[in-house]
Parts: C-alpha cells; structure tokens; sequence
C-alpha cells in the first residue's frame, strides 16, 4: 500500500468512526424521546429544553470560537422568520402564556398559519414577526422558548440577520453537533410544523378540555 492510499483509509476510517459516533448520540436521543412521547407534554418540552441548554452551555465551555457569539436581548431580525417546532413545546407555549396572562392574537396566528416556510415572506411584514415578540425587540417567553431559538447562536453581524437586505448564506453561526442532532431525534419522534399551526392546535385542544 503506497502512502497516499494509506493516508486515504485512514481518512476513510476516521470518517466512518465519525458518522457512526453521530449515529449513536442520535439513536440515544430518539430512545428517549420515544420514551417520553406518553408523559405530559409540557414537561416532556422542559426537560428537552433543559437538556439542550446544558448541552449548549458545556460545549460553548470547550469551544473558545463560541466567545464570538453575537446574540443578544433586543436582537429580533431572526424573529421575523418561519420557526419549527414540535406538538409539546406548543403546550408548554400555551401553558405558559395562560398563567402569565398572554392573550395571544389568535386571528394573527390564522393569518401566519395559512404560509408556510417558502411563502413566509409573500405575507405582509407586520404579521412576519414571532407572535411572542415584545414591542422592545425582546422574546417575552425567552426562558420557554422553543429549540430552534435555543440553538441559533449567531457569531456575524446581527444585521446580516435581516433576511429582507441579506442573504441566508451570509450569517455566520456556531453550533452543538450534539445539540443539533438532539433536536433532530426530537423533530422526528414528535413531529414539526410551523410555530403558528401548533399553537392554534394547542389553543383548541386547551379549549376542548376546559369545557369538559
């Protein structure tokens, strides 16, 4: 074997030593979301959120790259865009919002429900942004955000955020493997839609049970 063919097995070998670690973190995390597919699903989307901060907060510790993180509050271009989520953190989205006294603008909600993440920007601008968006650019449900928002650690300009003046391509983010694929396994045991659907499905279905 010549050292350039050694060089490519041994690349081979560590690549396929690679996918088959993030294979294993990701059959890990979808176990135990089937697990929890029964339990009460706020709580379910607690523990995830928890979870994924822990998972965020010890990598960021390891990473000095994750110094450059540019987030803050007040920071809301992201918040003017289409946002996934999964069926528990809607109840937990609702739930909160119910002891805290939010009304949510189910009208708006109808109106955002009806685009989906291609379309989202044909709607009209003043309906783009995240129904929990505070008039000061703050997410006025910051600590049960979903793990979508969790995630999105931007390390560019934040102006390059505004998808409106620049291209998605452009921002410059730093990211958790683990946590992304945590978030997968989540995505694909409980299922995803945009945040509008689900927080109307999670109305009605909180509506039903209060008249029982």
């Amino acid at each position: 074997m010549t050292d350039s063919s050694r060089a490519a097995a041994n690349r081979k070998a560590r690549e396929e030593r690679k996918k088959a670690h993030l294979r294993g973190i990701m059959d890990r995390y979808t176990e135990r979301f089937r697990a929890a597919g029964d339990r009460d699903a706020p709580s379910v989307a607690r523990e995830a959120h928890i979870a994924i901060d822990e998972l965020l907060a010890r990598d960021r510790k390891k990473d000095a790259s994750s110094s450059a993180i540019r987030c803050g509050k007040g920071c809301d271009r992201c918040c003017h865009g289409p946002v996934e989520i999964w069926p528990q953190e809607a109840a937990l989205l609702v739930e909160f919002a119910r002891a805290a006294g939010m009304e949510l603008d189910q009208a708006r909600l109808e109106r955002q429900g009806r685009y989906t993440a291609d379309t989202w920007r044909q709607q009209p601008a003043a309906d783009r942004a995240c129904g929990f968006l505070g008039g000061d650019g703050a997410c006025t449900v910051y600590e049960f955000r979903p793990n979508a928002c969790r995630k999105l650690l931007v390390v560019s300009d934040p102006a390059l955020c505004d998808a409106e003046k620049h291209p998605p391509d452009g921002i410059g983010r730093w990211f958790s493997w683990e946590a992304e694929l945590m978030e997968s396994a989540a995505l694909e045991v409980f299922g995803a839609a945009l945040m509008p659907r689900l927080l109307l499905a999670a109305l009605n279905r909180g509506e039903r049970e209060d008249i029982r």
